[in-house]
């Protein structure tokens, strides 16, 4: 049976998130905030990343929040494993594997754009005490001049739980939104906290919050799209 989607979905979940992930990547490389916002913290920090190092930021937000990420992901494989084991859980079994999917994947495809997109850290940038010539983003990329900092990993820890919001749009939840919310604050803090390391630029996080939007809605649509929810059954 073919369940119809909600009104406007594709007005709302990929027409307008491109329109608006395209819109702010070009004002921020066109006016310069990336640097702009990169030097108002690392003079407010003194001139230096103090944060660099901080126990807040490296240890509890960085180094923990990985294994906050991993936790969830850990769950949600038992929980596959589970439905092999279980009859009770074998209904959900296509969820769990959407789910799966696409947060392993968002963090997944995080990691090969990095490896192959040549950007530079804030840090790695003599005006921010490195040795590397600034240079934008966009720069980096076309002239492969930077080192592996783009899109933002850590921040790809929370946001490639978006997969838990259209989790809930196939189930018809209302909890969707309290998933749209994990996702999004998670991701924040992890973004943040990079940034006030000299970690990451805003467009580096803004990036990363796009990449894993989109693939779990492609996600969506190649898992769960026109599928009944199993709380139907």
């Amino acid at each position: 049976m073919q369940h119809p989607l909600p009104p406007n979905f594709w007005r709302y979940h990929l027409v307008i998130p491109l329109f608006i992930l395209v819109t702010l990547t070009l004002y921020i490389e066109l006016s310069g905030v990336d640097a702009l916002l990169a030097d108002k913290i690392y003079a407010w920090e003194g001139g230096s990343w103090t944060l660099k190092n901080a126990w807040v930021t490296k240890a509890l937000i960085h180094q923990t929040g990985k294994y906050f990420s991993l936790t969830i992901a850990l769950l949600v494989i038992l929980a596959v494993i589970g439905t092999y084991l279980t009859p009770r859980l074998l209904k959900y079994q296509r969820e769990l594997f959407f789910l799966l999917c696409a947060a392993a994947g968002s963090s997944g495809l995080i990691s090969i754009l990095k490896d192959i997109s040549h950007v530079s850290c804030p840090w790695d940038f003599s005006r921010y005490g490195g040795e590397l010539q600034y240079a934008s983003v966009f720069s980096q990329i076309i002239h492969m001049s930077g080192d592996g900092c783009f899109p933002a990993g850590h921040a790809s820890g929370g946001y490639a739980w978006l997969a838990f919001y259209f989790l809930g749009i196939h189930m018809k939840s209302k909890w969707r939104w309290v998933g749209l919310g994990f996702a999004l604050s998670v991701g924040l803090v992890f973004g943040i906290s990079q940034q006030l390391r000299g970690a990451h630029f805003i467009t580096h996080d803004l990036w990363t919050l796009g990449i894993c939007w989109f693939f779990s809605l492609f996600m969506y649509k190649l898992m769960l799209l026109g599928k009944s929810p199993s709380n139907s059954k």
